[in-house]
């Protein structure tokens, strides 16, 4: 199953427009996370069959009919909509879909790949899903290339080391107070960078990063950029707690 499996990076730019580089999740991985979706819709499937023959001796089936379709058709639109990019099997394989422009994913991304899902999986038995993610350089099937989206790979579940890695201690004395102005979405995108920085020792990434926090906090500062982005996130969460 290796020639499923293409190493390459995927681009994807930030809201501070810096890049940052996600492995594709391999055809493999999909599939088997379309197989884990499938047993659980089909779970769904003998419940609502099984709640069914409980109480059509005193209601019409039908309606009972008409919402399990739906609930089971639905079941990839609303996981993806509701749980940003993520079902069940996604989420059991550590794998989420993403738009390639760094924006966040929307109803109608989730729409559009819920919708083509009926060519590139359903009536071709994931033949068409397949094959276009082989060809495509974005790892995409044509639902993904509709969207403008793309599966990729998360990283190992954080730590208790690493969740505590830029938090402050008590006694600390805040150096920017304008750190509170970013948002948790902010310290989010800066802590990826930080460690895709430390990752690949990839430094060049620091000073676009340290110009979007200096634009959006108005700091002027003549710190070197790995400890002023470090001083952030340490200012931030010491303000945060406090």
């Amino acid at each position: 199953m290796e020639i499923f499996i293409l190493i390459m990076n995927i681009s994807i730019s930030t809201a501070h427009n810096v890049d940052i580089d996600y492995i594709p999740a391999g055809v493999l991985d999909r599939i088997l996370a379309t197989l884990i979706d499938g047993a659980f819709q089909f779970g769904l499937l003998m419940l609502g069959l099984m709640f069914i023959g409980l109480f059509s001796m005193v209601a019409s089936p039908t309606w009972f009919f008409v919402i399990l379709a739906v609930i089971i058709a639905s079941y990839h639109l609303f996981c993806e909509a509701v749980f940003n990019g993520r079902s069940l099997g996604k989420y059991t394989m550590r794998i989420q879909v993403v738009k390639l422009n760094g924006k966040k994913l929307t109803f109608w991304d989730c729409m559009l790949r819920w919708v083509f899902r009926l060519i590139d999986i359903s009536i071709s038995s994931g033949a068409v899903a397949v094959i276009s993610i082989i060809a495509s350089k974005r790892m995409q099937r044509l639902g993904d290339m509709a969207a403008g989206t793309t599966v990729i790979k998360l990283e190992k579940a954080v730590t208790l080391k690493q969740i505590s890695e830029f938090e402050a201690p008590e006694e600390y004395q805040v150096v920017f107070q304008q750190a509170a102005l970013l948002s948790d979405k902010d310290i989010k995108i800066i802590k990826d960078v930080l460690r895709e920085v430390h990752k690949n020792n990839n430094y060049a990434l620091l000073a676009p990063l340290t110009k979007k926090i200096k634009e959006v906090t108005g700091i002027e500062t003549s710190m070197i950029p790995l400890e002023f982005v470090e001083t952030i996130l340490k200012d931030h969460s010491h303000l945060a707690n406090n």
